[in-house]
């Protein structure tokens, strides 16, 4: 078929295929021969609720504590969302007014009530609701929606909805737009009536039941034992009816008699392995969260917030597929109330709820914070979309400007009409200021405490570094300002610690060691909250900072060596600091650098452990306790009449002179003391 210009145009189709008319594997027509052979009514394919009644047999389930938590839990989900009416179609008016008069329906009704009891579908299968029909306002409306129980109602072999009652075995037909059917469940649409979730909890409160049952046996035959009579053979019935009593008197009295010549002992229960029955009931709690929500974290004691939050996500999923689910089946209760009252022509309402996972406000912010340091700052308009209504802009504070001047900051939200802040009126001469308040350069730092400095340089020799600073330069830098700032505003800190200037960073959370600029530095990098705040704190108020981000840390040695930092254990231990202390800039700070060398040869090792010994020995007796060493030495010293005389003495050989000297000064320390004693 040509069109203009040529071009072909699609030819309208007016007739259907005959083999692609009709339903071909329909079960409605007896050729189903997987269906069992009734009388008239579609039986559930659950092989419990063929051996039973109707649904009830499910009733009990719900008596299980677990599940009707985690249904309350699931069914909550969905009704806590807020629901909305939206037109079936935004751009035709009679849709939008068709929306807005089903709004007011939907909300005079209750629609959460009704969600609420439609959502037992989820664990029996289906749901059935009574549309209760009425005129008011000019419309066929709905005055009331009423939740029956689904053991009522069975489908017959034609797919028409029946109500069971007494009359007849089939029960009555009803009619078209009166009930409401939610189903869910079923891997198939041969299931006219859903599968629940109790048929997958049947057998988990089965056993839970069963478990609790042995328990309390068990609890009772381990709380009271069981007592046993003996008698010996011969024995009058009438003794023996006595022993009986007693043995039954013994779980209530606190004594018992019986005849002479009879015993009683009491059998106690005992166990042996590691499983128990309270681990049984909790595996089974566990199970049944897991059928009910798809996941366990939310109902079990002790989950962390962390694996909460990881699990949550499964479980949204979860109460949007539900949402969804009854949102889809309504729309055809929906379909009816448009027919009634605007025209089969007039797309329906859909009632629709808010199913979308909620912003972590606090993680946003953290965000902001970021996108601040570089530079970046959300509109008014984003700012109200993200955190609410509510908010207003600080103003600008003060600054001092590079080279001491200060300068007012324009604040960018201010109007044309702003007056400019006024002056005290109590102040007499603004031009006079205290010397304190002069701008300059400002350097930050916390010394890390004594202990820990220790702790940390053990730690840097266990892994391999051999020159380490001095314990007394370790430290933490807070802020570095080329800037002159007013060191007065820069505020103050109540932390840890008797002195509540102090600062401590516990054990564990993120640690490195990594190298730091050109100039060979090595470092242990931390985390801190309070340090990236109070380095944020100082840059609003004014400082510079040579680097677009702050990360504490604490340099240890200038010196790497040969260690591979690559396989280099952090420092995991505790870091205290003292108080922030400020000073001014230095520039040349490299050059007071001190070290502190914890290496020691082969050769030195035993003289180390002979200054130890000799240490030891001074310190519990005073260097008395040592005359017996100094005194040989000291005498052949004396006795030495010349140079070569006093080598060969020492057990040296001219040209090694060079330990002579400590060995002198040693002998004359003892020499002195010596003729100290004496005096």
């Amino acid at each position: 078929m040509t069109g203009p210009r040529g071009t072909r145009t699609r030819a309208a189709k007016t007739t259907l295929p005959a083999d692609l008319a009709g339903e071909i594997a329909t079960t409605a027509d007896g050729r189903d021969i997987t269906q069992p052979f009734i009388t008239g009514l579609r039986e559930p394919k659950d092989p419990r609720l063929a051996g039973s009644v109707d649904w009830g047999i499910y009733d009990r389930i719900l008596q299980d504590d677990q599940v009707f938590s985690t249904m309350q839990q699931r069914r909550g989900a969905v009704v806590s969302r807020t629901w909305d009416v939206v037109a079936g179609e935004e751009t035709d008016p009679r849709s939008v007014a068709a929306a807005e008069a089903f709004s007011n329906t939907i909300d005079r009704i209750g629609w959460d009530r009704i969600t609420g009891k439609m959502l037992w579908a989820v664990f029996y299968g289906p749901a059935v609701a009574e549309i209760m029909w009425e005129v008011r306002d000019g419309l066929i409306d709905i005055g009331a929606i009423k939740v029956r129980h689904a053991r009522r109602f069975r489908y017959d072999v034609q797919g028409r909805l029946r109500l069971l009652t007494s009359v007849g075995g089939l029960g009555e037909i009803l009619p078209d737009r009166k009930f409401w059917v939610f189903k869910v469940g079923g891997t198939n649409d041969d299931e006219p009536y859903g599968r629940g979730l109790a048929e997958w909890l049947y057998w988990p409160t089965l056993f839970k039941r069963n478990g609790i049952r042995f328990w309390n046996i068990f609890l009772d035959k381990f709380g009271s034992p069981t007592a046993i009579g003996k008698y010996r053979p011969g024995t009058p019935k009438a003794d023996q009816e006595r022993l009986l009593e007693a043995l039954g008197a013994i779980s209530t009295d606190s004594g018992i008699t019986i005849p002479e010549g009879m015993a009683v002992d009491l059998l106690e229960a005992a166990r042996s392995g590691t499983a128990d029955y309270g681990t049984m009931v909790r595996y089974m709690d566990a199970a049944i969260a897991k059928i009910v929500l798809s996941q366990t974290m939310t109902t079990d004691n002790g989950s962390s917030r962390s694996q909460g939050e990881v699990h949550a996500d499964v479980k949204m999923e979860v109460v949007k597929s539900d949402s969804d689910l009854l949102s889809d089946s309504f729309a055809e209760v929906a379909r009816w109330w448009t027919d009634l009252n605007f025209g089969p022509d007039v797309a329906a309402p859909r009632v629709m709820r808010q199913v979308e996972e909620e912003e972590d406000v606090q993680k946003t912010a953290q965000t902001d914070e970021v996108l601040d340091r570089l530079g970046w700052q959300r509109t008014d308009e984003s700012f109200n979309d993200t955190y609410g209504e509510g908010y207003a802009r600080k103003p600008k504070s003060e600054t001092s400007a590079p080279g001491g001047d200060d300068v007012q900051v324009d604040d960018p939200d201010a109007g044309e009409d702003d007056q400019p802040e006024k002056a005290d009126p109590n102040v007499n001469d603004r031009n006079i200021s205290f010397a304190a308040d002069d701008p300059r350069p400002l350097y930050v730092h916390r010394p890390l405490k004594e202990e820990s400095a220790l702790e940390l340089l053990a730690w840097a020799r266990e892994q391999g570094f051999t020159r380490l600073m001095d314990p007394k330069d370790l430290h933490t830098t807070v802020m570095y300002s080329r800037r002159p700032v007013n060191w007065m505003k820069m505020g103050g800190f109540w932390g840890w610690g008797p002195d509540t200037s102090d600062h401590l960073v516990p054990y564990g959370g993120p640690r490195l060691v990594e190298r730091i600029g050109s100039d060979g530095a090595v470092a242990l990098h931390f985390f801190s909250g309070h340090l990236n705040q109070r380095n944020r704190e100082m840059r609003d108020a004014g400082c510079s900072w040579d680097y677009p981000d702050y990360l504490p840390h604490i340099t240890f040695t200038y010196w790497q060596g040969d260690v591979d930092l690559s396989k280099v254990t952090p420092f995991r231990g505790e870091l205290r600091f003292g108080p922030e202390m400020f000073e001014p800039l230095e520039e040349d700070w490299q050059t007071r650098i001190r070290e502190a060398s914890f290496a020691e040869t082969q050769a030195e090792a035993p003289d180390s452990a002979t200054d130890k010994l000799v240490d030891d020995l001074i310190a519990e007796d005073g260097y008395r306790a040592v005359r017996a060493l100094t005194e040989p030495m000291l005498g052949a010293i004396r006795a030495a009449r010349s140079p070569e005389e006093l080598l060969a003495t020492l057990g040296l050989t001219p040209g090694d002179e060079a330990p002579i000297a400590a060995d002198l000064e040693a002998a004359g320390l003892a020499a002195t003391l010596d003729a100290d004693d004496g005096e």
